[in-house]
């Protein structure tokens, strides 16, 4: 049975709902993720993910390439 964890991360510089797909992009169809939950309003991007085909790290690394910071929030 796969394990999955979740990340949190706070984003700087998302300020309406036209910003959300740009960053959901960087995450589809990637393997390993199960869910991305973002929301604007609290600037946090919560990604349930299966530790063992892909790591927080490069997580963040794929929403960097959406053009805005990440900041990891230790859960």
């Amino acid at each position: 049975m796969t394990s999955f964890e979740k990340t949190h991360f706070k984003i700087v510089g998302m300020y309406c709902s036209t910003c959300k797909p740009i960053v959901e992009n960087q995450l589809r169809n990637i393997k390993g993720i199960k869910k991305i939950d973002i929301n604007y309003m609290t600037d946090s991007v919560v990604v349930e993910f299966d530790p063992s085909l892909i790591t927080k790290q490069e997580i963040k690394e794929r929403l960097e390439k959406s053009g805005y910071k990440f900041v990891r929030v230790p859960r």
